[in-house]
């Protein structure tokens, strides 16, 4: 099965192991999706909601013990695509909502993947790497 988005190691690489492992990690949900069942758009974007939960806290856990300047202009945007992720899903009741779920999914989150990443998360790591030595 054809990969909807490709990890890219020289785009999605920041280079601090726990932040990377989450990242394929959610790559690899995304990419398990059944582009032919539409209720399947439905169910990997719930297990997307949940790992999201997840990898937001370990992060935003990073940003609270070493003093991330920026924390709440990035724990708002973590607030901001969980909060999308649960419209979605709440709209999925119809077959107009599944069809829009299945839009966001395929147009609107990948962009915001590699928005996330590159601009915030990046900052996070270039943070974190002169406050720590293992990541």
């Amino acid at each position: 099965m054809k990969k909807l988005k490709e990890f890219e190691p020289q785009k999605h690489l920041l280079k601090f192991d726990s932040m990377d492992e989450l990242q394929q990690e959610f790559l690899e949900i995304y990419n398990s999706v059944n582009g032919e069942n539409i209720n399947s758009f439905k169910e990997k974007l719930t297990v997307l909601l949940a790992h999201s939960k997840k990898h937001f806290a370990h992060e935003e856990a990073l940003m609270d013990e070493f003093g991330y300047l920026t924390h709440k202009e990035h724990k708002d945007e973590h607030n901001k695509v969980l909060a999308e992720m649960q419209y979605f899903l709440n709209l999925a009741q119809s077959s107009f909502g599944q069809r829009m779920l299945k839009a966001y999914y395929l147009e609107k989150l990948p962009l915001w993947f590699d928005l996330h990443l590159i601009s915030m998360d990046s900052d996070l790591v270039h943070f974190l790497n002169t406050k720590v030595k293992v990541s």
